[in-house]
This record gives C-alpha cells, sequence and structure tokens, in this order.
C-alpha cells in the first residue's frame, strides 16, 4: 500500500517537475525570440551577432532536451531500492 502510495507520488511529482520546467522554457525560449528579432534587425552593426544567436539556438536546444530527459528518467529507482519489509531495521524498541 505504502509503495503504491509513493509510485503515485513520485508520478505527480514528475509531472509538475515537468510543468515548473515547461514554464521556464517558455519564457527562455521567448527572451530567445526576443533576442532573434533584434539580432537580425541590428545585424549590419556586428559580425558575430547573428554567429552567436546561431550558437544560442543549439546551446538551448541540447540543454531543453537533455533536462527533459534527465526530469523524465530521475528516481525512476527510488521504489525499488525502499524495503520496507523488515520494520526491525528501522524501529528499535527501546526498554528504559
Amino acid at each position: 500500500m505504502f509503495l503504491r502510495f509513493l509510485k503515485i507520488k513520485i508520478i505527480f511529482m514528475k509531472l509538475m517537475y515537468l510543468w515548473i520546467y515547461t514554464l521556464f522554457l517558455v519564457m527562455v525560449w521567448w527572451f530567445f525570440i526576443v533576442a532573434k528579432i533584434h539580432a537580425y534587425k541590428f545585424k549590419n552593426f556586428s559580425n558575430y551577432i547573428e554567429k552567436m544567436t546561431q550558437i544560442l539556438l543549439i546551446l538551448l536546444i541540447i540543454l531543453s532536451i537533455s533536462w527533459y530527459i534527465l526530469i523524465l528518467f530521475l528516481d525512476d529507482n527510488i521504489t525499488k531500492t525502499l524495503n520496507f519489509d523488515n520494520k526491525d531495521l528501522y524501529f528499535n524498541e527501546v526498554n528504559y
């Protein structure tokens, strides 16, 4: 019963982490889109603006995908490693 509850809690926490991370990514990608628009607007003022926005694009894609994978596969083995069958290990009786 407890392990079932723990699995449900872990699934809920993963969904919550994914939701928070998605909101964070929306904000980051929104700022990147604004920066990309400004980079094309002011590309005549610097030679490196377009190169840097391409590097930032690749970096953001790699980080976005890798963190989604990390969140999805985080704590998958936590319910397998917990063992609540032997209660003597966790609760010791104290005689005064």
